[in-house]
């Protein structure tokens, strides 16, 4: 068993060289964990004043392990310190004869529960497929004890060259990184890098090291919107329309557009379309209509994506209805002529679908469609006969 520290001459010397390591994990992948601990403690072998510490052991399981750096009481380990070991013997000179034998063996047993001993470097919770992207806010917390710690944040856009905040919280305090609070971030989409100092005692710097890193994306921020409603079938029979009104035009300078995706409520068939598409007109820089979509009531979701860059953050949990038009109905009713040699006259009324009416008989088309208010007696004078009369609203709806 190596003896690697004795007495304060060799801590002094040390001071320097955990400065030195600390400088040195900045670079080294941030995946590594690392162990701070402190320790101040007397040995339970000690019960005089004549009884000094002879030398320290650190073990994980039953091997002995050298911190990489140590500053006074705390030490760095890159594995986790299951036992602190100590040696103490009695001092000559100091009526220590009634120690026998003169050397006691303790050994102090550390769990990773005891924060106010030993706490890991990996304080930051890696974030999940689904969290590790925002567009304007995110939050962070250090956790893993319930020490008294404390944790300067710092971020990256390149995850070597970290800005530090001015937040500072303790084990389980969440900070909330709000993008508009730090200039520097202004129109930057990307990875963002956190990590946090981390502070034992504020009364010192050097037993100081650096968490784990985690990554996470800053997106484009969706606009707000507004949607149309209510929102009707064209005719009772076909589809409609919606229309979004949105907060802000797209940015056509990185070919930003917008992402929808609908899906009947209560079913899993989901619908998608984009800003680009023939089903979707764009009326204004801020409005656009998404057509053709069959009467019911849609949960909707939307977001923006930049050029070929991940979307930004979804605004879902929103709904719209689109509501068949009433149905067109029309009647037609026909005044006998009083003689033979009289003349028949038509009356047609119209009710529902899209007002105004219009009407066109027989070899006519569309094209020749003549408005009327209803009820409307048609001025031709009719002989015997058959006559077909076709009604139509203002949108070519007929009655089906």
């Amino acid at each position: 068993m190596n003896r690697f520290l004795l007495f304060n001459v060799l801590k002094i010397r040390n001071k320097y060289i955990l400065i030195l390591t600390i400088l040195l994990l900045c670079s080294k992948s941030h995946s590594q964990e690392l162990f701070l601990l402190r320790y101040n403690g007397p040995s339970i072998c000690l019960t005089s004043d004549c009884v000094i510490v002879q030398s320290y052991y650190y073990l994980s399981g039953n091997t002995v392990i050298n911190p990489i750096a140590e500053y006074n009481n705390f030490f760095v380990f890159d594995k986790f310190p299951t036992y602190i070991e100590l040696v103490t013997m009695a001092e000559t000179g100091f009526n220590c004869d009634w120690r026998s034998p003169p050397t006691c063996g303790d050994r102090i047993s550390l769990k990773p529960t005891d924060c106010n001993w030993v706490i890991s470097n990996k304080v930051l919770t890696e974030p999940t497929a689904v969290t590790n992207s925002f567009c304007d806010k995110v939050s962070l917390a250090a956790v893993g004890c319930t020490g008294t710690q404390k944790f300067y944040w710092e971020y990256s856009t390149d995850g070597v060259n970290f800005t530090r905040t001015n937040a500072v919280t303790g084990f389980n305090q969440n900070y909330e990184f709000i993008k508009a609070n730090f200039p520097a971030l202004n129109n930057y989409f990307g990875n963002i890098f956190f990590r946090v100092l981390i502070d034992w005692d504020p009364t010192i710097t050097d037993e100081n090291i650096y968490s784990n890193i985690v990554t996470y994306k800053i997106n484009s921020c969706s606009p707000t919107v507004n949607i149309s409603s209510p929102n009707y079938t064209t005719c009772n029979y076909s589809n409609g329309d919606v229309v979004f009104t949105f907060s802000r035009a797209l940015d056509s300078n990185n070919n930003e557009k917008l992402l929808f995706s609908r899906n009947i409520a209560g079913s899993d068939l989901f619908v998608s379309s984009t800003s680009l598409s023939p089903d979707v007109e764009k009326v204004t820089d801020k409005i656009y209509k998404w057509k053709n979509i069959p009467a019911g009531t849609y949960n909707f979701s939307y977001q923006t994506q930049l050029g070929n860059n991940l979307p930004s953050e979804a605004v879902s949990n929103l709904t719209f209805t689109i509501t068949p038009k009433q149905k067109l109905e029309f009647e037609v009713t026909i005044s006998q002529p009083a003689c033979n040699n009289n003349f028949g006259q038509i009356k047609i009324a119209a009710k529902g679908g899209n007002p105004p009416y219009f009407y066109y008989m027989g070899d006519e088309t569309i094209d020749n469609k003549h408005a009327f208010t209803s009820p409307y007696t048609l001025p031709t004078q009719f002989e015997d006969g058959n006559y077909k009369i076709t009604v139509i609203d203002s949108k070519d709806c007929i009655e089906k």
